[in-house]
């Protein structure tokens, strides 16, 4: 008796050992070049569906117009560059960069990420071109195809218009009322996949307002050559409001 004792706890042994064997090699085949497979990068591949779900809520300030801070609408985990522009329309609001202006390429850095600590955004103010106005008029945020755009503010959606950017690519425009600005519309382009309606009321960082459209050829060379990628992105900027509400 003793000895069918010892023999099964010595098998029970053993299939602890292999089960063990077994769970070690799973999660080692979940990694590639020793990052989780599950990383946010790897994630915006899945489907359209669990998009939002799965990538990190990283949606830090990044910028600031009158009193208000502008979130950061791609996960800071996302994001490959934040990079400021000047933009020939009068209607035009300057933003005000919150982090810490660099000149040195992320895919220089070789990090792949906008954050340089847990409070501090690198981002990059693009040459003018010889335009007169603002350097910081509006701003593009590199992010893969297909990432999610969050909206930077609370507030209400003004418009959502179907376009053709550059006269030939369909494109979408959303634009939104911040809570508390009735004089400013908040302006996001280069949208795909809308997901949201005018009217409908926007939380800032947690409402998702479509994903990053394919790259366009005349727009991405801008950023090619910073981020090191296709150079897809969002772009934003804040104008005037035609019509204020009193």
């Amino acid at each position: 008796m003793r000895r069918r004792r010892l023999g099964a706890a010595g098998l029970l042994f053993v299939v602890l050992i292999i089960a063990g064997a077994w769970v070690a090699a799973a999660r080692a085949g979940d990694t590639t070049n020793g990052s989780p497979a599950g990383s946010p990068r790897d994630r915006v591949s899945a489907t359209d569906g669990a998009l939002a779900a799965t990538i990190a809520d990283e949606h830090p300030p990044f910028a600031r117009v009158q009193d208000k801070n502008l979130l950061l609408p791609i996960s800071a985990g996302l994001a490959t560059i934040v990079a400021y522009h000047s933009l020939d329309d009068e209607m035009i609001v300057a933003l005000t960069p919150v982090g810490k202006r660099t000149h040195v390429t992320l895919s220089a850095r070789g990090d792949g990420r906008v954050m340089i600590d847990d409070q501090n955004i690198a981002y990059q103010i693009l040459e003018s071109s010889g335009r007169s106005t603002a350097q910081t008029g509006a701003v593009d945020i590199g992010a893969p195809v297909g990432a999610p755009i969050a909206s930077p503010v609370s507030g209400e959606i003004t418009g959502v218009k179907q376009y053709k950017l550059y006269g030939k690519y369909d494109d979408y425009q959303i634009d939104i009322r911040p809570k508390g600005a009735s004089d400013i519309i908040v302006s996001l382009l280069l949208v795909a996949d809308p997901r949201v309606q005018i009217g409908k009321s926007v939380e800032a960082g947690k409402t998702i307002l479509g994903t990053v459209r394919a790259p366009v050829e005349e727009l991405a060379k801008r950023l090619t050559p910073i981020t090191g990628d296709e150079g897809a992105h969002v772009h934003l900027q804040v104008t005037k409001s035609p019509s204020p509400i009193e």
